[in-house]
């Protein structure tokens, strides 16, 4: 295999996607300023919790549109706003936007799911583009970095996420040598583009990969060694991203133009897998000053994505089961009656049981008339 042309991507790490066209490398003192900041935050990433205490009221829950809830925070600098270090985010105005937005590092934070402990972040597209300053293929834009270590947090989600390779001949790489050892490939190929289908990302065009477990970082490769003398007139640039598979549908517009990039504005939504990191295992964690999982009426349950443990409201319960008192009552009864036909539902704490009026009783989950009653009602005698 010939030169690879090399982006690595963490969840602490910085990133900038060039102009699908000629680019100016940053100079060298950029790269040694680049790697000084993210070594810091890869620090700040990959401690420990310290506590397991409540939030402060004081605590901002919201930034801009996106709820943030505990154990995750965005006020450093008041005490308890969050679990740890490792889950605070920042709330800030950039890129000449109308209102603060959560980041993570670069990565803006669209949604935080407490149920099912996955967060969905806007992940950078990789370009491969051709030159006509140098009449050949280039990586575009520039990527320096540290591995954030296992201690994150973060996991990339190796059931929402696909490795996402798009273009004519082009090859992707993505691997993890430093972590989990895997390494995964991408190919993406076509004649010309009539061979192309929308919605169709089977190696056309347009080619997904999944993911191992267990991956907090990844490097991504494009192979200079492959052959595009004959479609870069009508392919100029490849594209290469980890993303998340609900929110892709190929159009073969992507294919000959910097379309996919222009329309997503260079970074497409990804989800990752996050955990409690400071113990193994629940059982761990239940030995531990700083299990998490303070409401009375909550489950542990063990990551299922490397190491870690996650806190969900008991059965019949919902809220935030790393707060005190966090989880609630579900009132089963108060939207669509869950009884049989004909049935009326009472809410009991934690679930809820069903009755039939006088003269019916709870057969094969429906209400039947009950005869026995009827009969002695009648004054027949039972035989």
């Amino acid at each position: 295999m010939g030169e690879k042309c090399t982006n690595l991507k963490v969840l602490d790490g910085q990133d900038r996607l060039g102009r699908p066209s000629t680019y100016d490398l940053p100079p060298k003192n950029m790269h040694v300023l680049l790697q000084l900041s993210l070594l810091g935050l890869i620090l700040l990433g990959t401690q420990h919790a310290s506590g397991a205490a409540g939030p402060s009221s004081n605590c901002r829950r919201r930034c801009g549109d996106v709820e943030i809830p505990y154990p995750f925070g965005i006020d450093p600098n008041i005490p308890n706003c969050s679990l740890a270090e490792v889950f605070d985010l920042s709330c800030e105005v950039r890129d000449g936007a109308l209102k603060p937005k959560p980041f993570k590092a670069i990565f803006e934070v669209l949604d935080i799911s407490i149920t099912h402990s996955t967060a969905r972040v806007l992940n950078y597209i990789e370009a491969f583009c051709y030159n006509n300053s140098t009449s050949s293929m280039e990586h575009l834009g520039y990527h320096e970095s540290q591995k954030g270590g296992p201690t994150s947090v973060y996991r990339l989600s190796d059931v929402e996420n696909r490795f996402t390779v798009i273009g004519c001949n082009a090859l992707g790489i993505m691997s993890d040598f430093a972590g989990t050892g895997y390494q995964g490939m991408g190919v993406a190929t076509c004649r010309n583009l009539s061979d192309l289908v929308d919605g169709s990302c089977a190696g056309m065009g347009c080619s997904q990969t999944m993911i191992p477990k267990r991956m907090y970082y990844y490097d991504t490769n494009f192979s200079s060694s492959v052959n595009t003398s004959r479609i870069w007139e009508f392919n100029r640039c490849s594209y290469a991203v980890l993303m998340e598979a609900a929110a892709f549908n190929f159009s073969t517009s992507y294919v000959g133009n910097t379309t996919f990039n222009d329309t997503h504005h260079g970074r497409v939504p990804m989800v990752v897998d996050w955990a409690v990191r400071d113990a193994k295992s629940c059982d761990d964690a239940r030995r531990n000053t700083t299990y998490a999982c303070l409401s009375s009426n909550s489950v542990c349950v063990d990551s299922v994505n490397d190491y870690g443990y996650m806190c969900n409201c008991s059965q019949g319960y919902k809220g935030n089961a790393y707060l005190p008192g966090g989880c609630q009552d579900v009132d089963e009864c108060s939207n669509k009656n869950p009884c049989p036909s004909g049935g009326t539902c009472h809410n009991t704490i934690g679930g809820y049981r069903c009755s039939c009026r006088v003269g019916r009783k709870m057969e094969d989950n429906t209400c039947s008339p009950d005869i026995g009653l009827i009969l002695g009602l009648l004054g027949f005698p039972f035989v």
